[in-house]
């Protein structure tokens, strides 16, 4: 016998009604029908039927997470903080990764749709060039918030984001007031908001400090540690005027410096400075710790989740995007003064 909600109810000679509101601890139940309904239910493992579910209240109760990869700390941080805020809520998360792939985003904003989620949290790809993920979407009037990056060709405003100009401008004030004057700074993609942002902030720094960067300081990688090595380790073949520092748009960026260094026997702090953004788990265990900017994953996944479900539960589109912040944490990477 299949173990739904007649058959619990045939056992206790009650409604089926009766059992859907018990289970549901509605008001028009006594408590101690509750207590019989859910005993039995557990007793006998009875699963609730989301689609069946769905169909009388039109939701599944579940959200869509996509995130660019998770292995890697900030993302599985950001996983968990959204699972456990959205389990608070009473929904549950259905995960997709995208791998930094645009048309993987794609796909995967297509199965979600085709799982009826009530609502998607995505942090985008580092590359989103057409836009696909968010058009599709849109058309299917799915409720969507945007997380830590939002690709800027896109004007939204559910978004939840980082304070990302901030803290760069005064991550780089704070290096300029150490002594240090020769910066370069490593981006991310150029699309994404927060590689636009963090070099703003570091521009607009270097400006009110009437400090000079030269244009070919400005590097260009992706948030790879792979890609930030071979950038610089190409800069350092073609220029023998090393940096006092080098600004980097995230951690991962950093740590391929690093290795860069490692390679060539550039020794951090002594010969150049080196910092970060997102205060990845590894940031503390580089040799030197890496100064980096930490960023409030937690709040920020609460303020994501709760801002989600308002959109579900108004069909409202009108919304504000929140923006949130985050501490220096300065550590051996760098110098107190030079």
């Amino acid at each position: 016998m299949k173990v739904n909600q007649k058959y619990i109810a045939d056992l206790l000679k009650v409604s089926r009604v009766t059992v859907t509101k018990a289970l549901q601890d509605h008001p028009d139940i006594a408590i101690s029908t509750r207590k019989k309904v859910k005993d039995l239910a557990q007793e006998l493992g009875y699963i609730p039927n989301i689609v069946g579910r769905s169909l009388s209240t039109k939701k599944t109760g579940t959200i869509g997470v996509i995130v660019p990869k998770i292995n890697h700390s900030f993302f599985s941080t950001l996983i968990e903080e959204m699972y456990l805020e959205a389990k608070n809520h009473g929904y549950k998360i259905i995960l997709m990764v995208s791998f930094e792939n645009e048309e993987t985003e794609l796909d995967n904003v297509k199965s979600l749709i085709s799982m009826n989620v009530d609502g998607i949290l995505m942090d985008p790809v580092s590359h989103s060039e057409k836009g696909e993920a968010f058009d599709l979407v849109e058309k299917h009037k799915k409720p969507l918030v945007y997380i830590d990056r939002k690709p800027r060709s896109i004007k939204t405003q559910n978004c939840v984001l980082f304070d990302d100009y901030n803290l760069s401008y005064s991550l780089t004030k704070q290096i300029i007031e150490r002594g240090y004057e020769k910066l370069m700074y490593i981006n991310g993609p150029k699309e994404i908001n927060i590689s636009y942002n963090r070099l703003r902030g570091f521009k607009d720094a270097l400006k009110d400090f009437n400090i000079k960067t030269p244009e070919n300081w400005i590097l260009h990688a992706g948030f790879d540690k792979n890609s930030s090595k071979e950038k610089f380790l190409e800069f350092l073949k073609n220029n023998s005027n090393l940096p006092q520092a080098v600004m980097c748009v995230n951690d991962s960026t950093a740590i391929g410096v690093y290795n860069a260094c490692k390679k060539i026997g550039v020794k951090i702090p002594e010969d150049i400075a080196v910092t970060g953004f997102g205060h990845v788990k590894v940031s503390s265990l580089l040799n030197p710790p890496l100064t980096t900017v930490k960023l409030d994953l937690k709040k920020a996944c609460e303020v994501a989740v709760e801002k989600l479900i308002n959109l579900i539960d108004s069909n409202n589109t009108a919304n504000k995007n929140t923006i949130i912040g985050g501490k220096i944490i300065f550590r051996a990477s760098v110098k107190e003064n030079i």
